[in-house]
């Protein structure tokens, strides 16, 4: 089932996908990105639910779409709380309203992708960013602020973030964010494992 909802950024695409049987996931795709996976759809002889249901079910290297784990760390709880609620249908979702909570959580488990504000009581967000990819450096990260500014935004992406966005964030711009940072984890990934094949093939 494919259905368009009016929004007053950008038209969205939404299907409704079964995964595993038997969890329903509604996927929220901007138009741009609804023609790009349409056409490769055309030419891969499958349709755009199809499609996304393989995605899902390889995405983030050979995770389901239930083991993707996102933390939130975002001191405002009408933020926090609405990105969670955007993103529970699709991914684990953590919250934490700062990075003395969220730090030692990501010391124990393993997060694919974290989304930090830059203003938090406490540490900063770029600390936590800067503390996170230590400890974890294959973790995703993504950037929010309602202060943006040029060196922020270079600073942030040098210690290790995929992305900064401005606040308000709307929340199908930080999914398609995640959407595509989790496809070229695929795809990096992909072309790793085919490197590693040949070369052992060639010995």
């Amino acid at each position: 089932m494919v259905y368009i909802i009016k929004s007053t950024r950008v038209p969205i695409f939404c299907f409704e996908v079964r995964v595993m049987k038997q969890r329903q996931v509604h996927i929220r795709i901007p138009e741009d990105l609804y023609k790009k996976l349409k056409v490769r759809c055309v030419y891969g002889d499958t349709t755009i639910q199809d499609y996304l249901i393989k995605l899902l079910s390889e995405s983030a290297g050979q995770h389901s779409p239930e083991q993707v784990s996102v933390l939130i760390v975002e001191d405002e709880a009408i933020i926090r709380e609405s990105l969670r609620e955007w993103l529970k249908d699709t991914y684990s979702v953590t919250t934490c309203e700062n990075g003395e909570e969220a730090l030692p959580l990501i010391s124990k488990e393993d997060f694919d992708i974290l989304i930090v504000d830059v203003r938090l009581p406490g540490k900063s967000g770029l600390q936590v960013l800067s503390e996170a990819k230590e400890m974890k450096p294959q973790m995703k990260c993504i950037v929010i602020t309602a202060y943006p500014s040029v060196e922020l935004a270079v600073e942030a992406m040098k210690i290790g973030a995929v992305d900064y966005l401005i606040k308000p964030v709307a929340p199908e711009l930080l999914e398609r964010v995640m959407w595509e940072t989790l496809l070229k984890c695929k795809a990096a990934n992909n072309k790793k494992v085919k490197g590693l094949k040949e070369s052992n093939s060639r010995h």
